[in-house]
């Protein structure tokens, strides 16, 4: 059965009963992007987990709403935009690098910032600035106040792993498959690909360590100087092909073990290149980091009706 779109929650639907919406993918996370000004309010989490389911829906790792911003500054009423930012499952309120990548690009489409020029913006309530660098890439630059802890073991099952907590603006928790150990202390996985990330990752996500927020689990394999990086998303609730903060986190790990210096290439599930760039003061503390990869807007469409599961829930 068909329900046509509402973005309150309630059954009247929007004015001409569909909406408009443009695509991006983010080196293969990939986002529906509302702009603000046809939708002034983003959908409620239901209507947010219908658009971004892959069958019943245009299909998403998240979605954003974009709003024009007064200007180019640092943030705040200078903005040059404002993003809010929700998660395939409807939560919302975290950074997602992918997504402001990928909002960077899609405001430099509407013609609301010009290429090659880093603007402020605010995403999910937080100031930032990066650049849309045009042919299909973009640069995000991170707030370098870095939470990361020092390692700790993790016990899932039969399995020990030992990694860090990382938080640059979203939680990670970061392990070296090499340091996954099975019961008997041997290494458990021969390489990457052998991670069963949907479960492993899923008990991680959900481990009372992390308490009742959970946390994003990163799995990553060095192979030569570049560092290839799986992600259980939380929100998503799955394995993506791509993420941003766990990107970056995953860098920084292997910086603080002294393995990579920066810019460092992480090569995500994907199979698209992200660069993680940084510069650190002496005590170790980072006055910089900044994400670039690629960023393109794959299509624009308009969505009529959704099919609900076979029952109405606007």
């Amino acid at each position: 059965m068909l329900y046509s779109l509402s973005m309150d929650g309630s059954t009247t639907g929007l004015p001409g009963g569909s909406l408009a919406f443009a695509k991006l993918c983010g080196a293969g996370n990939d986002f529906i992007v509302l702009d603000g000004e046809a939708a002034r309010s983003a959908p409620g989490a239901e209507t947010i987990r219908l658009l971004c389911d892959r069958r019943y829906g245009v299909g998403a790792d998240g979605l954003m709403l974009l709003r024009r911003g007064s200007g180019a500054g640092a943030g705040g009423d200078d903005a040059a935009f404002e993003v809010d930012f929700y998660n395939a499952d409807g939560s919302g309120g975290m950074l997602c690098g992918n997504g402001a990548r990928c909002a960077l690009e899609r405001a430099r489409i509407l013609g609301w910032i010009e290429p090659d020029r880093a603007v402020g913006f605010r995403f999910a309530g937080r100031d930032y600035r990066g650049s849309s660098l045009g042919e299909g890439m973009a640069r995000f630059e991170l707030d370098p106040r870095v939470r990361m802890d020092a390692p700790r073991l993790v016990r899932v099952g039969d399995l020990s792993l030992s990694g860090r907590f990382v938080d640059v603006g979203s939680p990670h928790f970061v392990v070296d498959v090499a340091a996954i150990l099975d019961g008997d202390g041997r290494r458990a996985f021969g390489s990457l690909d052998d991670v069963p990330l949907d479960a492993l990752g899923q008990a991680v996500r959900n481990h009372p360590d992390f308490g009742a927020a959970g946390v994003n689990a990163n799995v990553t394999e060095l192979l030569g100087a570049t560092l290839f990086v799986r992600t259980f998303e939380r929100g998503v609730e799955a394995e993506t092909l791509s993420c941003g903060t766990g990107s970056a986190s995953s860098a920084l790990v292997r910086w603080r073990d002294g393995e990579l210096r920066p810019p460092v290439t992480v090569v995500a599930r994907s199979g698209d290149e992200l660069a993680v760039d940084f510069e650190a003061a002496s005590d170790g503390s980072l006055t910089r980091l900044s994400l670039s990869g690629p960023a393109i807007q794959t299509f624009e469409g308009r969505v009529v009706a959704l099919p609900l599961y076979g029952q109405a829930v606007y």
